[in-house]
């Protein structure tokens, strides 16, 4: 008698765990496609073919696995070094991809992994001097350094997401995003105007390494700085490719995490702090913002406080 009761309750215990996995499968499952990004049923093909209209950008630079999306949402291609983009294209980098564009008017845009941006609006004509655009980020981490444009009659360059909107002229910013929630930050060199989807015309302004956030329903929250760490980690996170026009920037920032460390730019551009040096006495703390005014020099901070910048070395 126990052991014919102990095994129907086993059994129903059984059934009933069964049951709610079957019920709970879709809601498995869809939060595993949420994670790849990819639509579901979406067909990749490994021969590229053009999307609607003229190209308005190329990609510069891919790695590991990166899917792009043409507007009529059909067939998914794996993303290549030098395949055009098009208006409309939506752009998903999966578990290990990274990739960085160039946009027609010079503007670069690198996706870092789980990153899905659409790219919504593109509008280039120099001879008219116009220039619109419109990028709808999804979900994840990009860098924008957008070409700032003189002469030009009308030239915007809006990035939007669920919870906010950023607009520049030329700047190099940093947008995080996630359901519900934005982190917008401005990196050298850069304004950057932010607004809540909630209320556009409440602008909050962003100058250099300053950062806001956005969450649902919210207007943007008091601008703070970004850290020396936060800034770090953007550029390890961000570096760009060889080549890039990211490394062919003025700016050198050496920082210092403590007394005794020195980092010093060793390369070309604005990317090019590879190095760490550690000076017997030295006691450097905070930052030190090398401004190079030529592509090959290198601004090299060597001294006992954050005034050490004592000069540079052109690299042959």
């Amino acid at each position: 008698m126990i052991n014919d009761r102990l095994k129907k309750t086993i059994l129903t215990g059984v059934f009933k765990i069964f049951v709610l996995s079957l019920i709970c499968l879709p809601f498995l499952t869809g939060s595993l496609h949420a994670k790849t990004l990819i639509p579901e049923g979406l067909v990749i093909k490994d021969k590229f073919l053009p999307g609607k209209g003229p190209s308005i950008g190329k990609i510069y630079s891919v790695q590991a696995d990166v899917i792009i999306i043409h507007s009529d949402r059909k067939y998914g291609y794996r993303a290549k070094k030098n395949l055009p983009l098009f208006e409309g294209d939506t752009i998903i980098t999966q578990d290990n991809g990274r990739i960085e564009t160039i946009l027609n008017d010079g503007s670069t845009i690198i996706l870092v992994p789980q990153t899905s941006i659409e790219l919504s609006g593109s509008v280039y004509d120099q001879a008219n001097g116009i220039r619109s655009s419109l990028i709808n980020m999804i979900l994840g981490k990009a860098r924008f350094l957008v070409t700032k444009l003189t002469g030009f009659k009308h030239s915007e360059f809006k990035v939007r997401t669920e919870t906010a909107i950023a607009g520049v002229r030329g700047s190099d910013f940093i947008v995080k995003t996630s359901p519900g929630f934005t982190e917008i930050a401005a990196l050298a060199k850069t304004s950057l105007e932010v607004a809540s989807t909630l209320s556009p015309d409440k602008l909050t302004i962003l100058s250099d390494y300053e950062k806001t956030f956005v969450e649902k329903g919210a207007l943007p929250s008091p601008v703070v700085k970004v850290s020396a760490e936060e800034i770090n980690q953007i550029r390890n996170e961000f570096q760009a490719s060889p080549g890039s026009r990211l490394s062919e920037g003025s700016v050198i920032i050496n920082r210092f995490s403590g007394n005794n460390v020195t980092n010093i730019a060793i390369g070309k551009g604005s990317e090019a702090n590879l190095g760490t040096v550690r000076v017997k006495g030295s006691t450097i703390k905070g930052a030190v913002i090398n401004d190079s005014t030529a592509t090959n020099a290198s601004n090299i901070a060597a001294g006992t406080n954050t005034k050490a910048n004592t000069g540079s070395v052109v690299l042959e």
